[in-house]
């Protein structure tokens, strides 16, 4: 087993892994049934011409372990933006560093 970690752009090969960390989050916010996006929703939405968020996610041992996920946003004072919507990393994981390599690539 390795610790090295690689973040990269989601695929669509990623939706499902993409909505398990959604499904997390959820659990952890106490709203496990609140999410009715489902695998071809992300897919749909995502990956297509017009992507309607962009998505990271981390890599450890071949396993999604996280991801920052969000969408481009216009602002008249600075121009082109992002805005992150979530970052989470499977709690197994947190406190190596992960959801801080994904912050600084989402940015």
């Amino acid at each position: 087993m390795t610790n090295k970690v690689l973040i990269r752009r989601a695929t669509a090969s990623d939706a499902a892994n993409i909505l398990q960390l959604i499904k997390e989050l959820a659990a952890f916010e106490r709203e496990p049934h609140a999410v009715v996006v489902t695998t071809a929703d992300l897919i749909r939405d995502g990956f297509g011409d017009q992507p309607a968020f962009v998505c990271f996610v981390a890599i450890h041992n071949d396993d999604v372990v996280g991801m920052a996920f969000g969408y481009p946003r216009y602002s008249t004072w600075k121009g082109k933006t992002m805005h992150l919507e979530d970052l989470i990393v499977q709690e197994k994981q947190r406190g190596k560093g992960i959801g801080f390599a994904l912050y600084k690539k989402f940015i």
